[in-house]
């Protein structure tokens, strides 16, 4: 079985140097395609932390960015996109990051004290200055959950909430070929021997073969009928403003010339992410969609990508079942460690509680058909 990690929920105080005055924060008002040419930089990289996946969904929300310098360093040392939520007439609220902040340069050594210098950086501007409550969402951060966790407690958060859909399956794409074959589940080696000799897998250019992943795609939706909610009509956003810094990739497996299954790939560190794959009718029966995870796993062999991070299940037992066989024996299946909170009073609690509560009333199926008609 795969290796799992968890985050403790009880975040004990580590014994660390106290923070030197090295650092300085930088507050960046409108994170545009400078801050991802950034990100990039950084092992640790996360498409929840660029500008380009992330503006299309925030388009409507206020978002701001922070960096932290250090002397003598041209390039910042850490950086985190925030997420702004307030009360009307109030002001207070929220700050909200999610899967950060980077801190691992790819290019330097892991170094704790930069992560928990950023988290004070962090407080200082949002719950100091601006008197929100701070709230962190760290990614699924395979051998790095302890200094998370010592970071987090040095500087005096309080854990809030499980992360739903929690679990990550990374594939280790440091693996030979024959030893990413002896890793595979049984059964998702088995479907892979009888993927289809007719399949044609190819990398086509973003620009000119998102039409053809967006008509598989949709495809998919009408005749699965789910709801889908991965902000698929925000994908050609994404593209564009992704450019070339941030690796974004386009596979398609096509049988006897007609597209059948299609992935997107996007990432620049340790970690390669799939966010997009959609599949055709025919898929199933050609075992397409394994061939094409398959060759996508070889063109990333060698690269600098230490993980291919497979998103989670979504609490669909057939697509937890496909993920752990391809993860394997010698993959990971890490865990988000949850949502951890740093509140500078009660008010900036209280808005905080509000703006949940809010939140999960419109997401109730009662209010969702009317939510639809209002002007939000």
């Amino acid at each position: 079985m795969p290796n799992t990690e968890n985050l403790s929920h009880t975040l004990e105080a580590p014994s660390l140097a106290p923070a030197s005055g090295r650092f300085r924060a930088e507050v960046v008002e409108r994170p545009a395609a400078e801050w991802d040419a950034l990100a990039a930089g950084f092992g640790d990289m996360c498409m929840e932390q660029t500008i380009a996946f992330m503006g299309a969904r925030w388009s409507k929300l206020h978002s701001l960015g922070l960096l932290l310098r250090e002397e003598g360093i041209v390039e910042p040392v850490a950086m985190a996109l925030v997420l702004l939520v307030t009360l009307p007439v109030i002001g207070a609220g929220m700050a909200y990051v999610k899967f950060g902040p980077l801190w691992r340069g790819a290019s330097a050594a892991a170094d704790p004290q930069i992560l928990y210098a950023m988290l004070e950086a962090l407080k200082a501007e949002f719950s100091g200055k601006r008197r929100l409550l701070l709230r962190i969402m760290p990614p699924a951060d395979p051998g790095s959950e302890q200094v998370w966790r010592d970071a987090l407690a040095r500087a005096g958060f309080s854990f809030h909430a499980q992360a739903p859909d929690r679990e990550r399956y990374l594939v280790d794409l440091t693996l030979s070929e024959q030893e990413q074959l002896a890793s595979l589940g049984a059964s998702w080696r088995a479907h892979l021997k009888k993927a289809s000799r007719e399949l044609e897998i190819e990398e086509l250019p973003i620009e000119s073969g998102l039409p053809v992943f967006l008509s598989i795609y949709r495809g998919m939706v009408a005749r699965k009928r789910f709801a889908d909610h991965h902000g698929i009509d925000d994908l050609p956003k994404i593209a564009t403003q992704a450019g070339s810094a941030l690796g974004m990739r386009l596979f398609i497996a096509s049988h006897r010339g007609k597209p059948v299954v299609g992935s997107i790939v996007i990432g620049s560190g340790e970690r390669v992410f799939v966010p997009f794959s959609a599949t055709s009718d025919e898929a199933l029966a050609l075992r397409a969609g394994y061939a094409l995870r398959w060759a996508i796993i070889d063109r990333l062999r060698g690269s600098s990508a230490r993980w291919l991070d497979l998103g989670g299940a979504e609490g669909d037992a057939g697509l937890r079942s496909y993920k752990m066989g391809n993860v394997g024996k010698r993959g990971r299946v890490a865990e988000i460690p949850g949502e951890f909170d740093f509140s500078p009073n009660p008010l900036s609690a209280a808005a905080a509680r509000a703006i949940e509560i809010g939140r999960d009333l419109v997401r109730t199926p009662a209010l969702k058909k009317i939510v639809a008609y209002l002007p939000i």
